[in-house]
């Protein structure tokens, strides 16, 4: 695998976040025992894990590596985390303890877990180092007594631009700088994202990128008008676009295309759910399960939206409009939905509350969904008025 083969080999090789990589290795070098530990938050890719395994390297130290999600009780913690906390070696050496997906401690099944975590940051005799995907999560909270918190943010799509530009060259691959361009920001900062999206891509395209791309609209009113599944994956092969790019291009044209609602309701729901599909996909990193993505859209939404249009323009509703100038309520809305749905605001309101206003439409929807986000009585005539729209 390219991430791996490409894998930076010192911190300072590493893309993004000079200032966090810098205050982590102040802090590792400061450590003494009974010192905080250090919480690295920020979402997966942005290279958390890889600058600690780099940092224990860098400094001589035995790195062990948990993953609080897969030991959520106190007593699985005190078995796979209790010998580190004060173990050194035979020459006094010590031993870095990373402990992953601190965020994963949820529900009824992680009691007590909190708490000896908390304990073994006091008693410990060497470094812990923490991560969490979600920084606003009850987890994180709770533990912010004993760490010190520092984020980390995807980095600019330029500088991944450049490292794709950098792989691509070592691996005598011919890629375009608008597909460059294209995977850099479709990945959202994602580094592994990106990297295994060029790799996937030049395993199967490298030497006949040229003569069997096409442009995106063409690929698209294919799909649309494609006579079978088969097909529709022919074409949806032939796009150049990231995969999250491929879904969300979809969704905009299938808002637009005039589909009755029933129709409409049933080929947003397979978008939804390829949607999902591919976000645990890039959560797992099994890229190998990118080539069903293609196949779900080509055998579920096809036959649905056949004979529809492809549309490069915005998304269709007045509401987006609004949502765009920042219309207070609506603004709070798509705040509150994604706390609650655990997505980015800028998501939410170009992606998910469209769709969920459509559903509005409907009075049991509308209550539940204005129960969920503890929405006053006033909500209820908005949230009519746009499902409406």
């Amino acid at each position: 695998m390219w991430v791996e083969k490409y894998r930076p080999k010192r911190p300072s090789e590493m893309i993004g976040n000079e200032q966090v990589r810098f205050v982590l290795s102040a802090w590792l070098a400061a450590w003494k025992p009974g010192g905080k530990a250090a919480l690295l938050m920020g979402p997966p890719g942005v290279g958390k894990t890889t600058l600690v395994a780099l940092l224990a390297k860098e400094r001589g130290m035995n790195l062990v590596e948990l993953n609080a999600s897969d030991a959520r009780t106190k007593e699985r913690l005190r078995v796979r985390m209790g010998e580190a906390v004060n173990a050194t070696s035979l020459l006094g050496e010590r031993s870095l303890i990373f402990l992953d997906e601190v965020d994963g401690l949820a529900g009824r099944s992680d009691y007590g877990a909190i708490d000896f975590i908390k304990d073994a940051v006091k008693e410990s005799q060497n470094p812990i180092i923490m991560a969490a995907n979600d920084p606003d999560s009850d987890e994180v909270r709770k533990l912010s007594s004993s760490t010190i918190p520092m984020r980390f943010r995807p980095p600019p799509p330029r500088e991944v631009e450049m490292l794709l530009r950098e792989i691509a060259r070592r691996e005598n691959l011919e890629v375009g700088e608008e597909e460059l361009r294209a995977y850099a920001t479709g990945a959202g900062g994602d580094v592994r994202n990106a990297v295994n999206s060029l790799q996937s891509r030049s395993t199967s395209r490298a030497e006949t990128y040229k003569d069997t791309a096409i442009s995106a609209s063409k690929a698209f009113n294919m799909f649309f008008e494609a006579k079978d599944s088969a097909e529709a994956a022919t074409a949806l092969r032939k796009l150049s676009l990231q995969p999250f790019e491929k879904i969300r291009e979809l969704q905009r044209s299938v808002l637009r295309s005039g589909l009755p609602p029933e129709k409409l309701a049933a080929a947003m729901r397979i978008i939804s759910n390829v949607d999902l599909a591919m976000g645990r996909i890039v959560k797992s990193g099994d890229w190998r399960m990118l080539r069903y993505i293609d196949a779900q859209l080509a055998n579920d939404l096809q036959p649905l939206v056949r004979g529809s249009k492809y549309s490069q323009d915005d998304l269709p509703f007045t509401t987006l409009l609004r949502i765009w100038n920042d219309s207070k309520r609506i603004k709070e809305v798509s705040e509150k939905y994604a706390a609650r749905a655990h997505t980015s605001g800028a998501s939410a309101r170009s992606q998910d509350l469209p769709f969920v206003f459509f559903l509005c439409s409907g009075r049991r929807f509308r209550e539940e969904f204005e129960r969920a986000l503890d929405l006053d009585e006033g909500y209820d005539k908005l949230l009519s008025k746009e499902a409406a729209r």
